[in-house]
């Protein structure tokens, strides 16, 4: 299994679309999840030409004024999808594996960056994350800390890193390590801040049926997140070096 989670700050310019269509092909992608899309529809050939031609499903959230908004699209080709699902920070997809049977639960998540929101955020993710019944992959772009060391720079607060850690502690969620890139974000000031914002859990049940999965942070030129490309292998990794071109700044 192949999917990505992209923050990409919009999705209205054509390199962005042949990036991603481009990883779709190459990577031969199960889903794929964009976040901050800017946008509230996207033509059929549009969203063709974002899977590289494979027979995807999607679901869109549009924005709220200009920025925001959900777009997710899953391969009917290795899903049956038995129901979507949305709030106001997320969408879901109930997905059915149909090579094995396996039932479990898409989220891709876009946490607000302003502060006012974060605890409507923190208390949707904490009320989805109860109610679930399937194991879960909850990817997408937070825009929450969990530690000191998810920023290059002294300037941490831990009030919202806090309850954020309970409730992946409390919904007994795991995260998968990235690989590539030490962060996920960065801003374009002198000194740049770099942060760690986009992130990948998942359940004890979704680990339990992928224990060999891991996440690699790819490019960050066309956004100022980093794509992040999930992978199930079925083959151990362990000890291999999955990047070849290492990027520990940002």
């Amino acid at each position: 299994m192949k999917g990505i989670f992209w923050n990409s700050r919009g999705l209205g310019d054509l390199a962005k679309h042949n990036y991603i269509s481009d990883l779709a092909k190459e990577h031969n992608l199960d889903f794929i999840a964009f976040i901050e899309i800017g946008r509230s529809s996207f033509s059929d050939n549009t969203l063709t030409h974002l899977c590289g031609g494979r027979d995807f499903l999607w679901h869109i959230i549009p924005p709220r004024g200009r920025s925001g908004g959900i777009l997710m699209g899953v391969n009917l080709s290795v899903f049956a999808v038995g129901a979507i699902d949305e709030g106001n920070y997320y969408t879901k997809f109930l997905l059915q594996n149909k090579e094995d049977g396996f039932t479990w639960a898409l989220y891709a998540v876009y946490g607000p960056a302003q502060q006012q929101y974060k605890t409507s955020f923190l208390t949707e993710l904490a009320y989805v994350c109860s109610k679930e019944t399937q194991p879960m992959l909850i990817g997408g772009d937070f825009n929450i800390l969990r530690r000191p060391k998810d920023k290059n720079n002294d300037n941490f607060d831990p009030k919202w890193p806090n309850l954020f850690n309970s409730i992946i502690e409390l919904a007994d969620l795991r995260e998968i390590k990235l690989s590539c890139r030490l962060y996920t974000w960065a801003n374009d000031l002198t000194p740049p801040t770099y942060e760690k914002l986009d992130r990948v859990l998942m359940s004890t049940g979704w680990d339990l049926k992928y224990p060999k999965v891991y996440v690699e942070g790819l490019d960050r030129s066309r956004s100022d997140h980093t794509s992040l490309l999930l992978t199930q292998e079925h083959h151990s990794w362990e000890g291999v070096n999955l990047c070849s071109n290492l990027n520990w700044d940002g």
